[in-house]
C-alpha cells in the first residue's frame, strides 16, 4: 500500500512535536545571526503543527514569540558590535551609508510604526533595521520597547491567523516545515563537526606541546 512519504514525514515531526516549540525557538535564533531562514515560514510552521496538537496552541506561541524578540537582539548587537570598530569589512557589504542613513531617518520620523511595518516585510528587511538600530547606537531599552510592541503584533496575527486558517492551504506549508526541520538538522550536524574538528585540532596540539 501507497503511502505519502511527506504525510509520513509529517506524522514523524507530530509524533515528537514536544520538542517542536524548542526547535522552532532554534530556528529563530538562527535567523537572528542572518542564516537563509524565513521567520515567517517558522510562524507558520509553527501554527499549522498546533493546530494538529491543540493542546501545545500557546507552548508554540511562546517559543515562536520569545525566538523573534531574541532574534532581533541578537541582531541589534551585532550592529552595536559593528558600531564599534569591529567587522568593518562586514559593514560595508551589509549596509552601505546611505541605507543607514535612510534606516536613521525612517526611525526618527516614524518611531515605533517604523519597527511595526519593517516586521511585516521579509527578506531580509527586518535584520537591516534591527543591525542599523544598533550601529546608531539606539537606547537599547528604546529598541527593546519598540521591538516587543511590534513582534507581539506580528507574530501574534500570522500565527492566530494560519491557526484558524483551513486544511486547504496546509500542504504546502507541511512541505516547506518539514525543509526546515532537515535544514535544522543539517545546521546543528555541521556545526557540531566543526566544533569536534576544532576541538580535536587544539587537543593535538597541546599533546605536541607538552
Amino acid at each position: 500500500m501507497y503511502t505519502d512519504p511527506m504525510n509520513q514525514a509529517w506524522a514523524f515531526l507530530n509524533q515528537y512535536v514536544t520538542y517542536a516549540p524548542l526547535i522552532v525557538f532554534i530556528l529563530l535564533l538562527l535567523a537572528g545571526l542572518n542564516l537563509p531562514l524565513s521567520e515567517d515560514l517558522i510562524i507558520i510552521t509553527g501554527a499549522f503543527l498546533a493546530r494538529a496538537n491543540v493542546e501545545l496552541k500557546y507552548c508554540f506561541y511562546l517559543a515562536l514569540l520569545a525566538g523573534v524578540i531574541i532574534s532581533d537582539h541578537i541582531a541589534y548587537w551585532i550592529g552595536n558590535r559593528i558600531g564599534h570598530g569591529l567587522h568593518k569589512k562586514y559593514l560595508h557589504k551589509f549596509l552601505s551609508p546611505a541605507k543607514l542613513e535612510r534606516v536613521h531617518f525612517y526611525i526618527k520620523k516614524y518611531g515605533v510604526f517604523s519597527f511595526i511595518i519593517c516586521r511585516f516585510i521579509p527578506f531580509g528587511v527586518r535584520n537591516t533595521l534591527f543591525i542599523s538600530s544598533g550601529i546608531m547606537r539606539m537606547r537599547y531599552g528604546l529598541f527593546t520597547l519598540f521591538d516587543g510592541i511590534a513582534a507581539i503584533i506580528s507574530v501574534s496575527t500570522l500565527y492566530f491567523l494560519f491557526f484558524r486558517l483551513g486544511s486547504s492551504i496546509e500542504r504546502p506549508y507541511r512541505i516547506l516545515g518539514i525543509v526546515l526541520f532537515v535544514l535544522l538538522l543539517i545546521v546543528v550536524s555541521t556545526g557540531l563537526y566543526k566544533l569536534y574538528n576544532a576541538w580535536k585540532l587544539g587537543h593535538f596540539d597541546r599533546k605536541e606541546q607538552l
